[in-house]
C-alpha cells in the first residue's frame, strides 16, 4: 500500500512529499489555502509550517489534514487541465 514517508516544506507554500515507493511529489498548496476554508488557520501565516504525517495523510497541528488519495486526485485533475 502506498504511504507517505516524509513531508516537508520546500518554499513558502510547496510541499515536498516522499512516498514509500521512492517517488517524490512537489505539491503547491497555495490554491487550497486560497479556496478551502479548512486552511484559514494556515492562510494567516506568511510561511507554511512543516506538517506531520501518519502515512496516509499530511496534517498540521490545529490545522487541516490532507489525505494521500486527495493529493493524488488533485494532481490528476491538474494534469488534465
Amino acid at each position: 500500500m502506498l504511504q507517505i514517508t516524509r513531508a516537508d516544506v520546500v518554499d513558502d507554500w510547496t510541499l515536498d512529499i516522499e512516498l514509500n515507493n521512492g517517488h517524490m511529489i512537489l505539491f503547491d498548496t497555495r490554491r487550497l489555502a486560497e479556496t478551502d476554508p479548512a486552511y484559514a488557520v494556515l492562510r494567516k501565516l506568511e510561511v507554511l509550517p512543516r506538517p506531520s504525517t501518519d502515512g496516509q495523510s499530511i496534517y498540521w497541528r490545529d490545522g487541516p489534514r490532507l489525505e494521500l488519495r486527495e493529493i493524488m486526485t488533485l494532481l490528476s485533475r491538474h494534469d488534465n487541465i
